[in-house]
């Protein structure tokens, strides 16, 4: 249960970069900006996370860690993305 809240904030960005990508279809000069979007969005949830039930990250003790993981956690989800894409791309060659 320790590690639940990680996956939570990549999972909960991840979604939110696929969103803005179909908000804003084909211009590819606004997809520069997911991964700030996501990390501004992980720090968010990271303190959300803290303040609502800090046990489930990692047991931090002060809100700076909490931005920190969720910042991470963030940015995490454009790797995680890039991962998806060139697996469905390989197999579709």
């Amino acid at each position: 249960m320790e590690f639940s809240s990680i996956p939570i904030i990549v999972i909960i960005c991840y979604l939110i970069g696929e969103i803005y990508k179909v908000i804003f279809n084909n211009n590819h000069k606004l997809y520069k900006l997911i991964p700030i979007l996501n990390a501004m969005l992980g720090g968010i949830l990271g303190v959300l996370i803290f303040f609502t039930n800090k046990e489930i990250m990692l047991n931090v003790s002060n809100v700076w860690s909490a931005i920190c993981i969720g910042i991470v956690s963030g940015v995490s989800s454009t790797g995680t993305n890039q991962i998806i894409k060139k697996i469905f791309k390989n197999k579709n060659n």
